[in-house]
């Protein structure tokens, strides 16, 4: 699995649990995926692909790019449900993201 942050780029790491638990100073995330990627301040929101598939954001971590670490990962389905959003991987024509204008 790969991440893309906008601290720290692109690095890739290992899934180490599924459906696992986080607790951040403002509650417990549950659901997200637990990896061995690092992941700095500013990398929050950040795609998380696996064989070239979507699978989350960025929701947070420990560690920093020299030593490792563990980020958590919140699925992409259940965002894009809350909103009503369709995930668009190619363009189909002019104005679409990727599109040639």
């Amino acid at each position: 699995m790969c991440r893309s942050g906008s601290t720290t780029g692109r690095h890739c790491g290992t899934v180490r649990q599924l459906n696992s638990s986080v607790t951040y100073q403002e509650g417990t995330v549950t659901g997200v995926t637990r990896t061995s990627v690092c992941t700095e301040p500013g990398d929050s929101g950040g795609s998380f692909v696996s064989g070239g598939q979507a699978q989350g954001v960025t929701s947070g971590g420990t560690g920093d790019r020299t030593s490792g670490g563990t980020t958590y990962f919140q699925p992409v389905n259940p965002i894009l449900q809350s909103y009503g959003l369709t995930l668009k991987t190619t363009a189909t024509g002019p104005g679409d993201p990727g599109g040639s204008r």
